[in-house]
């Protein structure tokens, strides 16, 4: 089985260029699946179904990286996201047109690869180990590698000169992928608490109920043994719920260690008043109280 790898972007020059890659790779390692999405807006759209499965499945991120996006905030987003499922080494941006001396803030520090012969061929044996028993053997790499590089050169050069030729198309403000972000982690989360919790709200009722209850006697003096048991009830049932019945099981046994700790420094205590009563007494007896302590 081969390797999966996550193509991020962001903006026209970057999309570009990682189409470029995308189309690229798998003629050199037929066994790689790049995911690449192709605009902005099916982005937003899918992010917290398929992007996700993708990002979770991926065995290595390629970062897209231009002058222009590298402060994105959509580029740091998912790259912030790939960090969290891959190890940092597994996370590689790539430099197009400008110097690992100009790459600045979150993504520096990840290993970036030059757009460059040797660095990316240095990417391309990252992306075979990562290949299993589907990968190629370092001869095989070597010449498939030699043989298409000077196609991806040339459309990378082509993309790079046209850029720089036209004009600049109109970007994003980054109010609007901020708040596209926040967005996309809103619905996720909801779709999350959706479709693997079965909260019931009077479970979460009861709890504020408890809580409101507890607080008002706490503060009148009150008695809130009662309200307290009602809350543990009601959190026990929480955890249930929530298929974290094993949290609450592990809280039940620190708490119940905690009060036979506590239960033995009180014997403990206990123990050596009466030893020290005990003395005194049998020394109040026998007349040789010492008087120096009291």
């Amino acid at each position: 089985m081969g390797a999966k790898i996550f193509i991020s972007w962001s903006g026209e020059l970057s999309k570009a260029l990682g189409e470029a890659v995308r189309d690229w790779i798998p003629k050199v390692l037929q066994s790689v699946k790049p995911y690449f999405t192709p605009d902005d807006i099916e982005k937003g759209a899918k992010w917290a179904k398929e992007i996700g499965e993708e990002l979770a499945s991926s065995q290595l991120g390629i970062i897209c990286l231009t002058q222009e996006n590298q402060h994105s905030p959509w580029i740091l987003f998912e790259a912030g996201a790939l960090s969290k499922n891959l190890e940092e080494s597994k996370v590689c941006p790539i430099l197009f047109n400008f110097d690992t001396t100009e790459l600045k803030g979150p993504l520096s520090s990840f290993q970036a690869t030059k757009f460059n012969k040797d660095d990316f061929k240095k990417l391309v044996e990252s992306i075979n180990n990562s290949c299993n028993e589907s990968k190629l053997d370092q001869k095989n790499l070597d010449e498939t590698f030699d043989m298409w590089w000077p196609k991806l050169e040339k459309k990378i050069k082509e993309i790079l000169i046209q850029d720089k030729s036209g004009s600049k198309p109109t970007k994003r403000g980054e109010r609007d992928i901020l708040e596209e972000i926040l967005e996309l982690t809103r619905s996720n989360a909801k779709s999350i608490l959706s479709e693997q919790r079965n909260v019931s709200r009077i479970t979460i009722e009861e709890l504020v109920l408890c809580y409101r209850h507890i607080k008002e006697k706490n503060a009148h003096g009150g008695i809130i043994a009662l309200d307290l048991a009602q809350m543990e009830s009601a959190i026990l049932r929480l955890c249930k719920e929530c298929n974290f019945e094993e949290v609450y099981t592990r809280f039940q046994r620190i708490r119940t260690f905690s009060a036979g700790e506590e239960m033995c420094r009180e014997k403990n205590s206990l123990r050596n008043t009466s030893a020290f009563f005990l003395k005194r007494r049998f020394e109040e007896k026998d007349g040789t109280t010492d008087n120096t302590d009291v």
